[in-house]
């Protein structure tokens, strides 16, 4: 599977991609070898690892645009993601590479800026053309030293502030210990054109990280008795088209990413985007299809099946979404900031694609949907934290089974809704989100919850989140 059958251009409709899942416009990364041997590539692959990597660490930019039209045809729809890729990470360093298919070399690559590996898949066509050039996540392989707090947040500081002035950091970041904020900060542009600059007050768009409120919406209707895990989805949706698929595809399963319901965005989503704005055209038009793999039987991310989830909220309730979630989770919890919309230009920030370098292109605001897209802050998202730890919006049993490991992904778990993971040796729960021009990633740990927003796209959320994660006192 090629990068290009996963994300979708920004113009019309743009994939929600869980922050750590994926880097730039990528395919979904295989199992990961712990030390894959050295291999001599066949001659179809050689010397495109290096080309490729000259290319790409090239001081300036255009030449790896340049690399792209001559040898790469397929890349130059993502070629604008890339260069922003090569900005927020400064370039890679190669660790090691290793011959993973027949035309495939896989790279194991560390940023040059940041602490963060990954892996860069090129597949090639012939001696002289690239089919494909695929970026994945790639679990760390060595121990950070940890800080005492003080020193934690000094150091995320000044990195954040350094990257900041090099161009390879533009967002929002919110650092806590319970219910007490330590770190506050923004840095860079929220509007280009207005010369609005990021304030942790600024509004981003969260991708993904909106699946979180649908999810304790459901498990609120579950406390209250009126949904249950074990339902099918054919109780709440009766009238689903594809009658087979909703009577074997429970809540459970939609809220792990386990019910095969697979993806909303692509081509067909493209020709259809303008009927498609709620809930209920959503499941019209995906209604009738099959799931992408027997439900239940494995993990596999599914945007479409949190749609579902915010059509079961919509039927039990009687509410439209926006409407569920204001009352259920931004109100009680106090995130005045919070919503699926835009609002105004100034309080939100643009999202931008591309590298300054290159010039970044702004890309039109993303709607939102129970599987994401909505707009929030640091700040707003930190009260989320609050109000969960509280028992505000849950109680204690619910929220642990949502947070406890269920469904093994990758390096990581699910729990319900919640990804469930581990960092330098720290356990934590949260969610990420991204899409051309969208990063972020909130991260609760035992004593700490991290926050950064980003209007730049993956990794420039998650490269600072991993590096104050890294260093926080473990506990």
């Amino acid at each position: 599977m090629k990068r290009r059958d996963i994300l979708v251009s920004a113009g019309k409709g743009a994939g929600w991609l869980v922050a750590g899942a994926s880097l730039g416009a990528c395919r979904t990364a295989g199992p990961e070898p712990a030390h894959p041997a050295a291999s001599e590539p066949p001659p179809v692959l050689e010397g495109w690892l290096e080309r490729w990597l000259a290319a790409f660490n090239d001081p300036d930019l255009r030449t790896y645009k340049q690399f792209v039209e001559a040898h790469a045809p397929t890349v130059r729809p993502y070629v604008d993601d890339d260069l922003g890729v090569r900005e927020i990470t400064g370039g890679f360093e190669l660790l090691r590479s290793q011959v993973t298919g027949p035309q495939e070399i896989t790279a194991w690559v560390k940023d040059r800026a940041w602490d963060r590996r990954s892996k860069v898949v090129l597949t090639a066509a012939d001696r002289d053309r690239l089919d494909d050039i695929a970026f994945a996540g790639a679990p760390a392989e060595e121990t950070i030293p940890r800080l005492g707090e003080a020193a934690a947040l000094a150091a995320a500081e000044a990195k954040l502030g350094e990257e900041a002035r090099a161009g390879r950091f533009n967002g929002a970041v919110l650092v806590a210990r319970g219910e007490q904020v330590l770190l506050r900060v923004g840095h860079g542009s929220a509007d280009d054109a207005r010369a609005v600059p990021v304030t942790p007050s600024t509004r981003f768009c969260i991708g993904s990280m909106g699946k979180m409120f649908t999810a304790v919406a459901v498990l609120q209707l579950v406390e209250q008795g009126r949904v249950d895990l074990g339902d099918a989805l054919a109780k709440h949706l009766p009238d689903h088209a594809n009658r087979s698929l909703a009577e074997r595809v429970t809540v459970e399963m939609l809220l792990t990413h386990t019910g095969g319901t697979g993806d909303i965005f692509g081509p067909q989503y493209d020709a259809h985007a303008e009927a498609l704005k709620t809930t209920a055209e959503l499941v019209r038009f995906y209604g009738a299809r099959e799931p992408v793999f027997e439900p239940g039987s494995r993990w596999g991310y599914s945007n479409y099946g949190f749609v579902l989830l915010g059509a079961i909220l919509e039927r039990v309730t009687g509410k439209p979404y926006d409407v569920v979630v204001q009352e259920r989770i931004f109100g009680p919890a106090g995130m005045p900031a919070t919503s699926p919309s835009f609002a105004s230009a100034g309080a939100t920030a643009i999202p931008y694609t591309g590298a300054g370098a290159t010039g970044r292109k702004a890309l039109p605001p993303y709607a939102g949907l129970p599987a994401g897209g909505g707009y929030s802050t640091v700040e707003d998202l930190h009260a989320f934290v609050v109000a969960l730890r509280r028992g505000a919006l849950l109680g204690a049993s619910t929220l642990a089974a949502m947070t406890e490991p269920r469904v093994a992904a990758g390096t990581a778990h699910w729990g319900l809704g919640m990804a469930v993971r581990t960092r330098n040796g720290a356990s934590f729960y949260g969610h990420g989100g991204g899409a051309p021009g969208v990063n972020g990633e909130l991260a609760i740990y035992r004593d700490y919850a991290t926050v950064v927003l980003c209007n730049r796209g993956h990794p420039a959320a998650v490269n600072a989140a991993e590096f104050i994660g890294a260093r926080l006192p473990a506990g």
